[in-house]
């Protein structure tokens, strides 16, 4: 495979992912840092792909690095703030049924902004395993990789990670 097929495939997807874990919808420069993290994302992939086994799994692979950088970026303090940003970006609202009403309306985006709020919250790995396994739509075995640790270990991220938002949200919300 090409360099440049991997960015054709997956820079969309890694952008987003970025821009989610990050939680940096809600500045006004979101999509510029996030656009910038996903670009040191690919070019760190570049210095490394020749090395890359032909059999390898692309995907976690570009994964494993885009959570790498921005854990550096938040180590760094250049994402702090989580409680402004939505999780969701616009290509992935939940559209307004027709036949819903305006005060079911009103609910369906109070529960979304706690749900997010509850994510933002979570400790980084287990918010990165939540977003992979729920966002992203990453198996188990691809979230182990990219979060180097078994398969286990990335179930009970996800797991957990799922449980405290339960917890915080109630039962009856997630």
């Amino acid at each position: 495979m090409r360099f440049e097929t991997l960015i054709e495939h997956y820079h969309d997807e890694i952008y987003r992912y970025v821009w989610r874990l990050l939680n940096s919808a809600g500045q006004t420069d979101s999509a510029v840092e996030a656009q910038d993290l996903a670009q040191e994302v690919f070019l760190r992939a570049y210095r490394t792909f020749a090395r890359l086994r032909r059999d390898s799994n692309h995907r976690a692979w570009l994964y494993k690095i885009a959570t790498n950088c921005a854990y550096t970026a938040l180590k760094r303090g250049q994402r702090l703030s989580y409680r402004s940003a939505p999780l969701y970006d616009e290509a992935h609202r939940i559209p307004a049924a027709a036949s819903q009403s305006p005060d079911q309306q009103v609910i369906l985006g109070e529960t979304l902004e706690a749900v997010r709020r509850s994510i933002s919250a979570l400790p980084p790995k287990q918010r990165a395993a939540v977003v992979l396994r729920h966002l992203q739509d990453l198996s188990y075995a691809e979230i182990a990789q990219v979060l180097d640790c078994s398969e286990d270990s990335a179930r009970a991220n996800v797991y957990q990670g799922l449980r405290r938002v339960r917890r915080e949200l109630g039962d009856d919300l997630v």
